[in-house]
């Protein structure tokens, strides 16, 4: 134990350092959106290589009227805008999500959690450098064995680390299973256990009418027939038996060693010698030879019972060992989520103790940033009008520089979220059709009722896609969103409630087939 100590002495710089940067690493992860915005902001505004500075130099223009530095520009600001362009119904979807899969109240472990972690493993890693010291590097100096010895630990203690904490998380995730296997059994309904594959953090009332089972199956990822799993857990069962038995081995061994190294000095001490005063009387033999023996019970005596403390200390060693990775998996347990999304949702939702709460904060950090990013755009095209100035050869473009013409940062998150709805439009009348000619070809039960009715494409113009302006400003009213955001979400509306085409014939449904074939 002193080598290790005098080692942390000699090297104590270097281990303060990792040890504070363990912690900085820690306080940028939790903040890490403020310290990432931060950066952005120092990398626009460097007076020489900032990045202003450089898209100032590109003439470039879209025939939308947009130059590419502005676009440029508000790309980067986008994220954080679009990271707090939240909605009070996005805080009720991430309260549901959370309920349904059953996590509601659940945490991550947090800093002071990890803190402890983190000198749990220290203090292993400690104890191992101690352990294989004399075993890493056979016949390196006393120095050199000691570091590989701690770099040794810290990998063992780490991998320790990080297999208790995913076997918590293995556990907890199949004490879900299990409930949702008793679920289902106790259910009436004939139901198969599948889950429902279109449910998502934003499209979380889609199973509002599923049974409890089916909305937590939904939520967490499974395997094919949603048993329980315990391949980690055995994989993490058996390295902590193997550690903690080639530890205490090991301990053991340097043990005896040290005894057997005690027993051999105390004989060379012990061996008589001739006496240099020629007049002393000689100790007769009988009596040396009693003391001898004596001397080496005594000896003996005491050899074993270090041998047997040791060895018992040894086993307590252990068990402690075992124990703080039987901690190691509760902690698993009790942190961390097994909902697919149950972390997004947990991140927006555990700060507000209501909607109201949640909506105001995210107005403020929602105009906060769209502030600074369109301070930053209107440095940028100020000082494109400056220094285009000097080489454009059209007054337009100088013009169109000059006056901004409506590009402004809310401008273009505005386009670009009515582009990206359009997509997700698209996207779903496609999925749409896919389903339902499977849904056609597979089905071979006749029609109840009339043919189903074709669904309309929607015939909308590019500003109101064929809602009138009343029903727009009734909704601009009651949700105080912008225009393109409620037109966006209007469309999905109408997408959602579409009539559902119902099934063919069994005659058309060859026909179908034959047609394919030809």
């Amino acid at each position: 134990m002193d080598s290790v100590l005098s080692f942390m002495n000699e090297y104590r710089i270097i281990l303060g350092a990792i040890v504070l940067t363990l912690i900085a690493l820690l306080v940028v992860k939790k903040f890490w959106d403020t310290v990432s915005f931060f950066v952005l902001r120092m990398k626009m505004n460097a007076p020489v290589l900032g990045k202003i500075n450089r898209l100032a130099k590109n003439p470039a223009r879209e025939d939308s009227g947009w130059f590419h530095s502005e676009k440029d520009l508000c790309s980067e600001f986008r994220p954080f805008y679009q990271d707090v362009n939240k909605s009070a119904a996005f805080y009720e979807n991430c309260k549901n999500y959370l309920r349904k899969v059953g996590e509601l109240g659940r945490k991550n472990l947090g800093m002071f959690g990890w803190a402890i972690i983190c000198v749990m493993v220290f203090i292993e890693a400690m104890g191992f450098s101690y352990v294989l010291a004399g075993f890493t590097i056979p016949g390196a100096s006393e120095s050199l064995q000691q570091q590989g010895a701690i770099g040794i630990a810290l990998l063992i203690s780490g991998l320790l680390v990080y297999l208790t904490h995913a076997t918590g998380h293995e556990l907890y995730k199949n004490t879900l299973l299990k409930k949702i296997r008793v679920w289902w059994q106790q259910s009436d309904a004939d139901d198969r256990m599948e889950p429902n594959n279109k449910v998502t953090l934003a499209n979380d009332e889609v199973d509002d009418n599923d049974p409890a089972w089916r909305n937590m199956l939904s939520r967490i990822s499974t395997n094919a027939e949603a048993k329980p799993s315990y391949k980690l857990t055995v994989i993490t069962s058996i390295f902590v038996i193997l550690v903690a038995i080639g530890a205490t081995y090991v301990r053991g061994q340097v043990l005896e060693q040290m005894l057997i190294e005690e027993h051999s000095v105390t004989d060379i001490g012990s061996a008589p010698s001739a006496s240099a005063d020629p007049y002393a009387t000689e100790v007769p033999a009988e009596l040396v030879a009693d003391q001898q023996e004596v001397d080496a019970t005594t000896s003996e005596q005491v050899q074993e019972r270090k041998l047997k403390g040791g060895w018992a200390t040894f086993i307590v060693l252990a068990v402690i060992f075992i124990f703080l990775q039987i901690l190691g998996v509760v902690i698993g347990i009790k942190t961390g989520f097994a909902g697919e999304e149950s972390g997004i949702a947990h991140k927006y939702s555990h700060k507000f103790k209501n909607r109201e709460e949640f909506e105001s904060y995210h107005e403020r950090k929602r105009n906060l940033i769209a502030q600074v990013a369109q301070r930053n755009l209107t440095k940028l095209q100020a000082l494109m009008a400056k220094k285009l100035s000097q080489t454009a050869t059209n007054k337009q473009m100088l013009q169109t520089l000059e006056s901004g013409n409506g590009r402004t940062f809310l401008q273009y998150t505005r386009k670009d979220s009515k582009d990206q709805g359009q997509h997700d439009i698209e996207q779903a009348q496609e999925r749409k059709q896919r389903d339902s000619q499977i849904a056609k070809i597979q089905s071979s039960k006749p029609a109840s009722t009339a043919p189903a009715a074709a669904s309309e494409p929607v015939e909308a113009d590019s500003e109101s896609h064929g809602f009138s302006e009343k029903e727009i400003a009734k909704w601009q009213e009651k949700l105080g969103w912008d225009r393109a955001r409620v037109i966006d979400l209007l469309v999905k509306q109408r997408q959602k409630k579409e009539v559902e085409k119902k099934q063919v014939s069994e005659e058309e449904a060859l026909r179908m087939m034959e047609e394919e074939s030809k």
